[in-house]
């Protein structure tokens, strides 16, 4: 490096001279850059994990939202099952009643009839041979 007549170089700059032909300066700057691009690499993956991790727990607040309202359909779905079978019960206990009342009313309409004939029947044969 040549430094114009007029001006002597300072410190700095003969420091900056040196440094720029040190074998070790420039391995150490080389090594240096390279921490520096590892570091910047390793943060963006750090950030990028952060921003997985917050995907990975929003599924998961939406997967346990999601077995709460299940939970509470299957409850519901429990409670509507249990009603319809009771409701199921009460009707086969009502037409069981309802059968019984007709097979009563069927053989009380049975006597009623065999009632009448027997004195009908008589009535007529007596009717006819007179």
């Amino acid at each position: 490096m040549s430094w114009p007549r007029s001006t002597s170089p300072t410190s700095s700059e003969v420091q900056l001279a040196r440094q720029a032909d040190d074998p070790w300066y420039i391995a150490y700057q080389d090594e240096s850059t390279q921490w520096c691009s590892q570091r910047m690499d390793l943060e963006e993956k750090v950030a990028n994990l952060g921003d997985e991790l917050a995907r990975k727990n929003l599924m998961i607040f939406e997967l346990k939202r999601t077995v709460e309202e299940e939970k509470k359909n299957s409850e519901l779905i429990r409670k509507e099952k249990l009603r319809v079978e009771t409701d199921l019960a009460v009707f086969d206990q009502v037409v069981e009643n309802l059968e019984h009342e007709l097979q009563v009313m069927g053989e009380e309409k049975s006597r009623f009839i065999w009632a009448v004939l027997l004195v009908v029947i008589p009535v007529l044969a007596v009717m006819w041979l007179w």
